[in-house]
């Protein structure tokens, strides 16, 4: 491909993903008052981010699985070198519901990438939706377009620093993008700023603008 090939193809994919820049939110059962909050969606979709604004903005506490994981047992990646991938999917699962059994509601709650990711039919499948089901399951994604998405995902996971291949987080984000599209009490799709997603979150969710005021 020329030089000029890949400059234009660099120009339309900017205009495609600016014209993708607003909030599309999609509410399928009401929040209900008190509800703890479950971010969902795959890694590199700003769950954590989004989490600390709607925290900091309703004034609830955040609790980060990934976080409260490394801090209370080992960094994710030595875990999994040591124990196997799933000895931490059940660690991360228990720990899960601990964190929600001590911390009373409504809670900010990120959830890791494959939370909801595992085989359909498995224990650990059907865990994972049932502790979600304590709350309120919200997806995040950053478009609902699965090429632009994709980009945008993949961009963010090889600049964290964490040794990611190309490859093979493109393969895992579009494998994982229809599972969370179906996901949720609340898709989410937004390439915006988090405190724009934010107050759009908090405005489309009945119960949060009258929260706020008492």
């Amino acid at each position: 491909m020329s030089r000029s090939d890949q400059l234009l193809l660099l120009e339309r994919r900017q205009l495609r993903l600016r014209s993708m820049a607003q909030t599309h939110i999609e509410v399928r059962r009401p929040w209900r008052p008190c509800e703890t909050i479950f971010l969902l969606g795959p890694g590199g979709v700003g769950k954590s981010t989004l989490g600390r604004e709607l925290a900091e903005k309703l004034g609830w506490g955040l609790i980060d699985l990934d976080l409260e994981f490394c801090e209370r047992l080992e960094t994710i990646g030595t875990f999994i070198a040591s124990h196997g991938y799933e000895r931490y999917r059940a660690e991360n699962l228990a720990l899960a519901k601990h964190l929600v059994m001590t911390n009373p509601a409504p809670n900010i709650f990120v959830t890791p990438s494959g939370f909801l990711a595992a085989q359909a039919g498995s224990h650990d499948y059907g865990e994972a939706r049932r502790l979600v089901s304590t709350g309120y399951g919200m997806v995040l994604l950053p478009s609902l377009d699965i090429e632009a998405a994709t980009a945008v995902v993949v961009e963010r996971q090889l600049k964290r620093g964490f040794g990611f291949q190309h490859a093979t987080e493109d393969r895992k984000f579009r494998e994982r993008f229809p599972i969370y599209l179906r996901e949720g009490n609340a898709l989410v799709a937004s390439m915006e700023q988090p405190a724009d997603v934010a107050d759009a979150v908090i405005r489309s969710l009945d119960g949060f603008t009258s929260m706020l005021r008492t």
